[in-house]
């Protein structure tokens, strides 16, 4: 039969309207409020020049603006579409004489039009407002333009994700939940693959892998990181591709699509079984990441992995059969778990990879680090080694982790993490990670932490411009004024001498620093502070300090120092979860059997050769109380630092 009805017939419009016209009124009510409210509040004042300039519309309660980013469109989608979902609806809107392109073409641009008018909307008043109040010191016309143009395109994103899922179920509730899990299938489903294969592969950097990135590859977890954040033209494109990818497919599933799938979650029988292992495979990915998370043990990982399987097959066969009674159907969860297995022994057949080191002559440099950084070019973030030796110590390190594979993976001393970045000559990059216990490593670790190309590739000092350093502060904490040096010649041969003491530094296995608390924090740039540990072991640099009649200030002396009370009990983790810390220094301070400190010399040696921390479950305590506002801390001797006049005392 002839089509006599017009694509875009006026009760046809109406109607749509009255379906969806109060989505677009709120819409509009809740962005006025956000951005054109907001302008007028913030510039209208007697104090609005206080306001610093915004480079774009979204700085404006961008929160509440994200809001409405995530969910809009897709209620737009729901209740837009829900004719689909409902037989009567269904059967009165297929009987017109319409074709199904006819009608999906009026519905999703009917749509569209009623979800972009208020930002169009709020785009002109925003444009008056900036006009009438003369604001071009704080945003020009061309960033409410290309406000409204990522709030478009975002929009259209989601928007078209919702009318996707629409095609394939047949219930409206399941459609807001569908469209959600696929806007952050591809980001979440890659963290889910990435965690799990560094639990199978030893060695893989998922944590690398984790930060490179992913947040762009889901426009959710992309709105998140868009404040205060250009979009690039490569993401406006791959969208805009999205987006007419998403139209096309949405009308072809359409066309094929049955009335009768109204009421069915799935709509197509293939996509079922889809549906239905695709929910089991990542929940037992998702259940392998959290018992590894909480409790990193084997066992836990294998029932992590089993529990999630099972709960997502099941939970997939409830809302596809809409019944709980599902717990028969067995034989597909048994092909599952065939499946997964032989995945499982496929992984685990990568022994090639497990065991890759470059040779010395494929490498070009290598990045080695205790953490990952997320940008390479941040200057915190560690340059490669390139020079020869360097390469090979790095090697022999990364050789003798491989080698310990079963060692590193039981309990440790003193965990750390170790990261691999090799560039080859050919181009590639050779990427791993572990988790080691420093202890075992002793000898390769102060090979490569010595060398002067790893101390200039790590430390902050030597990435430094010296001309654009303002000032040098030294804090020894127990006074709100530090020391500050902000001569220019000072500030050189300061920079200078730490240089050297860093470069002359021996590499330290342990964790647990001795003596001086004093930190430098050195100011260059616009808002750069980056900071040093000062060490009594810096004597090149303490001796400038005295010359310069700066050391009392710059750090503890026994001048600061009233007395200190010393305990040969130890105070553990526990206890500061149980008492709070002023009652474990009374404590100590009553103690009968503790010693009192007060000689100069005892004093001094004591500072030099106490550790720092509220609890490092050393055999000595010992409170150090200051002159200055009676200042207590908690301060402890390992058994090979204390001074001999403790240890002889406690004996």
């Amino acid at each position: 039969m002839q089509s006599k009805i017009s694509l875009f017939n006026k009760e046809m419009i109406l109607q749509v309207g009255r379906n969806v016209g109060w989505i677009s009124v709120i819409y509009f009510l809740v962005l006025f409020f956000a951005i054109p409210l907001e302008i007028m509040m913030r510039y209208s004042g007697e104090n609005y020049r206080e306001f610093m300039p915004v480079q774009r519309l979204l700085d404006f309660n961008y929160p509440i603006q994200f809001i409405m980013l995530i969910t809009v469109p897709v209620i737009m989608a729901i209740f837009l579409y829900r004719f689909l979902h409902v037989k009567q609806a269904a059967d009165l809107i297929h009987s017109l004489p319409l074709k199904r392109q006819q009608i999906f073409h009026f519905y999703t641009l009917t749509g569209f039009v009623f979800q972009i008018i208020p930002v169009i909307l709020i785009a002109m008043i925003t444009a008056i407002i900036h006009t009438a109040y003369d604001l071009d010191l704080y945003f020009q016309l061309e960033d409410i333009f290309s406000w409204m143009g990522i709030v478009i395109l975002f929009n259209a994103v989601l928007y078209l994700s919702g009318v996707f899922i629409a095609m394939v179920t047949g219930i409206s509730v399941v459609q807001g939940v569908l469209t959600y899990i696929m806007l952050l299938f591809p980001a979440g489903f890659t963290l889910l693959i990435i965690y799990n294969l560094g639990l199978m592969l030893y060695g893989f950097p998922s944590d690398y892998f984790q930060i490179r990135n992913i947040e762009y590859l889901s426009p959710i977890s992309h709105l998140t990181i868009l404040e205060g954040q250009e979009i690039s033209a490569k993401a406006v494109l791959l969208y805009t591709v999205y987006v007419l990818i998403s139209y096309v497919l949405s009308l072809l599933i359409y066309k094929k699509r049955n009335i009768e799938a109204a009421s069915e979650a799935i709509a197509f029988r293939a996509l079922k079984v889809v549906f239905k292992y695709g929910v089991a495979f990542c929940m037992m990915l998702l259940g392998g990441m959290y018992f590894d998370a909480m409790q990193n043990k084997f066992a836990w990982l294998i029932f992590g992995y089993a529990a999630g399987g099972i709960i997502g097959y099941f939970a997939a066969e409830m809302l596809l059969q809409k019944t709980w009674r599902v717990f028969g159907r067995v034989r597909g969860l048994g092909y599952f778990a065939v499946a997964m297995a032989v995945l499982v022994l496929i992984t685990q057949a990568f022994a090639p990879y497990e065991k890759k080191v470059p040779e010395l002559d494929e490498i070009k440099s290598v990045t080695y680090a205790n953490q990952v950084y997320m940008d390479p070019d941040d200057r915190f973030a560690p340059k490669p080694l390139s020079q020869r030796e360097n390469i090979e110590a790095v090697r022999k390190f990364h050789e003798s982790i491989i080698k310990n594979e079963k060692t590193n993976e039981l309990a440790m001393e003193s965990q750390e993490f170790a990261l691999f970045i090799y560039e080859l000559k050919n181009g590639e990059k050779l990427v791993r990670q572990y988790t080691i216990d420093r202890f075992d490593y002793e000898s390769q670790m102060r090979e490569i932490y010595e060398s002067l190309e790893y101390k200039h590739a790590h430390q902050l000092i030597f990435k430094m411009n010296t001309d654009e350093i303002t000032s040098i502060r030294i804090n020894k904490h127990i006074t709100e004024s530090p020391l500050t040096i902000t001569d220019e010649e000072k500030i050189n041969q300061a920079i200078e001498i730490l240089k050297k003491e860093i470069e002359q530094e021996p590499f330290s296995i342990d964790y647990y620093s001795v003596g001086n608390t004093s930190s430098i924090e050195i100011m260059s740039g616009i808002n750069n502070y980056d900071h040093i540990e000062l060490k009594y072991s810096y004597k090149s640099f303490l001796t400038w300090l005295e010359e310069n009649g700066m050391l009392k200030e710059a750090i503890v002396t026994p001048d600061d120092i009233d007395h200190i009370v010393v305990t040969n009990v130890s105070i553990e983790q526990e206890q500061f979860k149980e008492f709070h810390e002023e009652e474990l220094i009374n404590r100590i301070m009553n103690d009968e059997n503790a010693l009192k400190i007060s000689d100069y010399d005892q004093v001094f040696s004591a500072i030099k050769n106490a550790g720092y921390g509220l609890f490092n479950e050393e055999p000595y305590t010992a409170i150090f109380v200051y002159k200055t506002g009676n200042h207590k801390e908690i301060r402890t001797f390992s058994d090979k630092d204390v001074p001999a006049f403790i240890k002889g005392h406690f004996k």
